[in-house]
């Protein structure tokens, strides 16, 4: 029996604890300030996906999209992207670059479609492509050529070959006679009453705007142009498209630029605007709904218009799954320490879910002097159902040539208990 006892110790056991990941494992830049802490500033997004961070520390650097990473190092600061991945090695990361898969570090995008200009099949988005269009950085649907050189009429400096420059030809459509009607020599294509040649043409040309309205005055009307106020920023990602403010300043994180279209300060966390944070309004508490898999442990996190205030706060499991015994770690304390809007303490709040489906966990705070505040927090786990184990370790599955030694055993023990 002693060697059978000997022969099972023999066999490897291994097991794994669920230590908490590092803080700084200096992947993205020396380390400092925790790198992989939790506790940015927001950034956007309704709903936040899988935050993950179990470590003891705050983050205090700039995070603006509140992926770890800071923004010094983040490849994608305003875009959440915690593994950084960079497939053309551009610099740009993927989840923010117009053209993932070609080295393009300026992003430049003529037509303002989202897609860089080095990977876009229609530069100028005239629906006629890069290959046979005749005007690749003009609009030229029609591809015009009157004088057949090849080069469009909406690029063509010399549009009927005649030798005069179209600004100072009286008659730029057409060659040498000008007696020819006025509509013949100034023609109008989008029928906006402008002239799309000479000296008073029209500014979108094949885009009709009357007004001929051009805010930044750079030659390209405001119905045609893809950044509007010449701030370098174009109108699709520019928070205030009609101001000059390259800086994007939004300091309350509402998707509206500070300098001139945001007249109202309400800070926004993950860009839930329905619940922004007031700081002239009344103290409330706030957390961000959280989507999920079963098996991961998500922090817990404070929100407050009035993150100043000394708090006492409580974390309670309002609804769950079928089954579940699961509980909230740390649910308990009181916190004064704050960066931004986001309070920070000392043992942070977790939450494992082991079944799929919708939880829903309350989060009430004390500010003192008998005023309350609640919230509710939402979360949509996925994945499998997983056993609850209290251990909070697991035994490795054994192989196949030890799973034939403990059959072997279990065998001999079995005869030693019949004889």
């Amino acid at each position: 029996m002693k060697k059978l006892v000997a022969i099972l110790l023999a066999i490897p056991m291994v097991v794994m604890g669920q230590d908490a990941p590092l803080e700084c494992d200096n992947n993205y830049g020396e380390c400092g300030t925790p790198e992989m802490s939790g506790g940015g500033q927001g950034g956007g997004g309704s709903i936040l996906i899988a935050n993950t961070d179990l470590g003891d520390t705050y983050q205090t650097a700039d995070d603006y999209d509140d992926d770890g990473v800071e923004d010094s190092y983040d490849n994608c600061p305003r875009v959440p992207n915690s593994e950084q991945f960079d497939s053309d090695g551009d610099g740009v990361g993927d989840l923010c670059d117009n053209c993932r898969d070609t080295n393009n570090q300026n992003q430049w995008d003529l037509d303002g479609d989202g897609r860089g200009d080095l990977c876009d099949i229609d530069l100028d988005d005239d629906g006629v492509e890069n290959t046979v269009d005749n005007c690749l950085r003009r609009f030229n649907a029609d591809q015009s050529d009157v004088d057949g050189d090849g080069e469009g009429d909406a690029c063509d400096r010399d549009i009927d070959g005649d030798g005069m420059d179209n600004l100072s030809d009286p008659c730029p459509m057409l060659v040498g006679d000008h007696s020819q009607t006025e509509e013949a020599c100034s023609p109008d294509l989008d029928g906006d009453g402008v002239p799309e040649y000479g000296f008073e043409s029209d500014n979108c040309p094949n885009v009709h705007n009357p007004n001929q309205y051009d805010t930044d005055l750079d030659g390209n009307g405001d119905a045609c142009d893809p950044d509007l106020d010449n701030d370098g920023v174009l109108n699709r990602v520019d928070n205030c498209p009609d101001v000059f403010n390259y800086d994007q300043v939004d300091e309350d994180r509402d998707g509206r630029g500070d300098e001139g279209c945001d007249d109202r300060f309400c800070y926004v966390v993950f860009g839930d605007e329905d619940n922004c944070l007031d700081p002239d309004a009344e103290p409330e508490i706030y957390s961000p709904s959280v989507h999920l898999n079963t098996g991961e442990a998500v922090v817990l996190r404070m929100f407050s218009n009035k993150p100043e205030t000394n708090i006492s706060y409580t974390w309670s499991v309002k609804e769950r799954m079928p089954g579940s015994r699961d509980t909230i770690r740390n649910p308990i304390g009181e916190t004064l320490d704050y960066s931004v809007y986001e309070y920070k303490v000392e043992k942070r709040s977790t939450f494992t879910p082991h079944y799929p489906g919708k939880y829903v966990l309350t989060l009430t705070a004390d500010f003192g002097n008998g005023v309350t505040n609640q919230h509710d927090v939402e979360l949509s786990v996925g994945g499998v159902a997983i056993p609850d184990e209290s251990s909070g370790c697991s035994v490795s599955p054994i192989n196949t040539s030890q799973s034939g030694i403990v059959v072997m055993i279990l065998a001999l023990l079995g005869l030693r208990r019949r004889y």
